[in-house]
């Protein structure tokens, strides 16, 4: 990274990275959805992870303070999450993002999760203000568009697959063109750790 890269602020994020076959999986449930859904910029394949925790703009000084939380969280690993399920986030009622569901019975996630916003507050970053929930963002409206209809959700439902969350990937996202380009800043887990 450049000195004018590690002074500028970026836009970041922590992610479970997806296995080849969940990826596969992902990307057939948008290709059903895109046949019946229109006006939705669809998350291209690369771009597809599980949203642990938005970091926001933060500086590089502050994501290397980061890390130790990463490694903390990833202390919890492996977890064998399910995922499966297509929902999407309202905003004054109208659907703005589309996601497949994460979910894990044992709560393992969310201690996951907590460890990591103990950390962007311990950073001195703003902490997120909506309720974590597990998910895959498959797709964003470009205007409004309806609900994902129950009768939609269970035409395109796919038997769930199961996901082993080996690492805790820190994302920065560089917003512009089509989508966002993700580019890995560091990864740390149960196999690897990087910066």
């Amino acid at each position: 990274m450049t000195s004018e890269q590690q002074h500028s602020n970026m836009r970041l994020f922590t992610a479970f990275p997806l296995s080849v076959e969940v990826r596969e999986y992902v990307v057939g449930v948008i290709d059903e959805l895109a046949e019946s859904i229109e006006g939705v910029r669809w998350t291209p394949s690369e771009n597809l992870h599980v949203t642990l925790c938005f970091i926001g703009d933060c500086s590089w000084e502050k994501a290397l303070e980061m890390i130790p939380w990463m490694e903390k969280a990833a202390r919890r690993l492996p977890l064998t999450l399910t995922v499966g399920g297509v929902s999407n986030f309202l905003s004054r009622g109208s659907a703005r993002v589309i996601w497949v569901g994460v979910h894990d019975t044992i709560g393992a996630i969310e201690e996951v999760y907590n460890v990591l916003e103990k950390g962007v507050k311990k950073c001195g970053l703003p902490r997120e203000k909506r309720k974590y929930r597990p998910h895959i963002t498959i797709g964003r409206a470009k205007g409004r568009f309806a609900p994902i209809t129950s009768e939609l959700a269970n035409r395109i439902k796919k038997n769930d697959i199961l996901l082993k969350a080996e690492q805790i990937v820190l994302y920065k996202s560089e917003l512009g063109g089509m989508n966002a380009v993700h580019t890995e800043i560091a990864r740390v887990g149960s196999r690897v750790i990087g910066v």
